[in-house]
């Protein structure tokens, strides 16, 4: 029987991959939106009035994700911990993931101002490096996977030999056997 698969399907796939697209450029415009694009205001440069809605955007895509994400932990991530796979990347994967989910909730709830830049410079520096992290982590996975497939493939190689050279060897055998 075989052990169930660690890779993830792929509907999952998808899933995880657009949340985390939506989520990673929704957080990448809110900040261009917030330090690099003002508009002149009646009192000088204000907020542009698109910042709020991507910050709304990414806080949703951020609920999609973390609903993902959790799908994961009992399937993937348990069986992949068991078998001793991937574990440096998933658990820096993991580690990212916490941050950016301790920082995004003190954002939201924490109200001191030192906290908060602190916690936002943390977020968007990990949550600029997410990407990275995703790449490094799926492809040291299909490297793994591709090693694992051509030692198997290498220890189930059976040697085979035509059958008309076995047949000559066996004449040869028998006749030098007779000789003797």
């Amino acid at each position: 029987m075989n052990a169930p698969a660690i890779r993830l399907g792929r509907w999952h796939q998808a899933y995880l991959y657009s949340m985390g697209m939506v989520l990673v450029l929704s957080g990448i415009l809110w900040l261009v939106f917030h330090y690099f694009v003002r508009i002149e205001g009646e009192f000088g440069p204000t907020l542009h009035p698109l910042e709020p809605w991507w910050l709304r955007m990414h806080g949703i895509a951020a609920a999609a994700f973390l609903i993902g994400f959790g799908s994961v932990l009992p399937g993937h991530v348990r069986r992949a911990w068991g078998a001793a796979r991937n574990r440096m990347t998933g658990t820096i994967f993991f580690a990212v993931m916490v941050t950016l989910i301790l920082s995004g909730y003190f954002l939201y709830y924490v109200g001191s101002d030192a906290v908060r830049d602190v916690m936002a410079l943390a977020h968007w520096v990990v949550g600029l490096a997410l990407p990275f992290f995703t790449v490094w982590h799926v492809w040291r996975g299909r490297v793994w996977r591709q090693l694992k497939l051509a030692e198997q493939r290498a220890s189930n190689v059976v040697v085979s030999v035509p059958e008309n050279q076995l047949a000559d060897s066996r004449i040869r055998h028998r006749a030098g056997g007779a000789r003797s």
